[in-house]
């Protein structure tokens, strides 16, 4: 499986995360700027990226009203 290089989006509404390897994690408000790949390990799951260490996981039928793409190429 590919490791596709993580896209700039913006988020549409509110997101917990997670921090990788603890349960405590934080509320993120619309509009702030994240990176987004699809899950290597589950297709049918993306990971959202808040800094290095900080996640959370999202399905693909639920990511067109959770995240919008700011680089500019085509949103799938």
């Amino acid at each position: 499986m590919s490791y596709e290089v993580p896209r700039a989006a913006k988020l549409l509404k509110e997101v917990e995360s997670k921090y990788i390897g603890l349960n405590a994690g934080r509320t993120h408000k619309a509009g702030k700027k994240v990176k987004v790949q699809r899950s290597p390990a589950n297709p049918g799951e993306f990971i959202i990226w808040f800094g290095k260490t900080e996640i959370a996981k999202v399905q693909a039928l639920d990511l067109t009203s959770t995240i919008q793409y700011t680089d500019g190429r085509e949103q799938l």
